[in-house]
């Protein structure tokens, strides 16, 4: 359990840093303001951000150069976790299935973890984790789990 933890938590630290959108403040309003200008005007950003809570809003709904957050952080999880996620799926069951529910903000495990199993040959297809997060995402959505 503590390696699905610490694996959440990497994605989640790896997914501000991958997105070439925005200054070091992050996303969010701030972003679109002060853009992504190094420097002093990341402190305005980063207020600005924290102020009116965009950056939370803008990762929670893709908007506010935000949209790459969810995205990048399914992929970052899926490469750090691909050997344990592909047989967790293949069985139906397992930790990285959990973390997965709560990456792509799935309620029902249960119906996902089945639901991947049924398409897993379909998932696994690719080795890219891009293209193992992009179809895990239309399972996800055609199964109305998402």
């Amino acid at each position: 359990m503590f390696k699905v933890i610490l694996a959440l938590v990497a994605s989640f630290s790896f997914s501000q840093a991958m997105a070439a959108n925005y200054g070091s403040a992050g996303c969010g309003l701030g972003s679109i303001v002060f853009g992504d200008k190094p420097g002093f005007s990341q402190i305005f950003a980063s207020t600005t951000n924290g102020t009116f809570g965009s950056q939370t809003f803008g990762m929670s709904t893709g908007t506010s150069n935000c949209e790459n957050a969810f995205e990048t952080s399914a992929v970052t999880f899926i490469e750090s976790n691909k050997m344990a996620l592909t047989k967790d799926i293949a069985r139906g069951n397992g930790e990285t299935l959990s973390a997965l529910a709560e990456i792509y903000n799935v309620k029902n495990v249960e119906a996902m973890s089945t639901t991947l199993k049924t398409s897993y040959d379909s998932v696994f297809a690719t080795e890219s984790s891009e293209e193992i997060a992009s179809r895990i995402s239309t399972v996800l959505k055609d199964s109305k789990l998402i």
